[in-house]
């Protein structure tokens, strides 16, 4: 079984992505569960939600505590939130990464023990969209970095989540995030 643990803030759609890289799996014919934590949050709080992946049934209910794969919806949340806690060894952190240069990401890695991919989302989103909103963007990233669900998968419940333009639209912000990101 994999587990996925994703990262942001209250407001980012953070809850909703991990739903849609959960049902994503389904439609790539695997077993999946997707479900958040937080409690009283606000706007702008940290916040996780998680994801499992797998070919058989999946009976386990608790939290994912060592994730295959991290995505970090926000790179400020790197000096507040442990985000390679509990990260297998040789596992994926994805990274939105506003910031120039990789130096940081190089030591963050090899810390931990895990291979680090980034993009700048947030330029990519401004760029299709006017906003830095990168929830898809990330899936798309997700997606590459950890092999778990195919972005033609992605794109198909993209566009059944979200409609008409809105759909197309974030379908293209998928397959994006799925074409830039990179390793350090």
């Amino acid at each position: 079984m994999d587990e996925v643990r994703f990262h942001g803030r209250a407001g980012q759609g953070i809850v909703t992505a991990c739903r849609l890289f959960a049902q994503a799996a389904i439609v790539d014919g695997k077993y999946a569960q997707a479900f958040p934590d937080f409690g009283p949050e606000r706007l702008g709080s940290p916040l996780s939600a998680f994801a499992r992946v797998d070919s058989q049934p999946i009976e386990i209910r608790s939290q994912v505590y060592t994730p295959n794969a991290v995505a970090v919806f926000e790179d400020s949340l790197l000096g507040i939130v442990p985000v390679t806690q509990g990260m297998v060894s040789k596992g994926k952190l994805v990274l939105n990464w506003t910031k120039e240069g990789t130096d940081e990401l190089r030591e963050l890695g090899e810390k931990a023990g895990v291979s680090v991919l980034f993009l700048n989302a947030n330029k990519i989103a401004t760029e299709l969209i006017g906003s830095p909103v990168v929830s898809t963007i990330m899936l798309g990233a997700l997606a590459q970095a950890s092999g778990l669900v195919s972005v033609d998968a992605l794109e198909t419940t993209v566009r059944q989540r979200f409609h008409g333009k809105m759909g197309e639209t974030n379908a293209q912000m998928v397959r994006m995030g799925f074409k830039e990101v990179r390793g350090v």
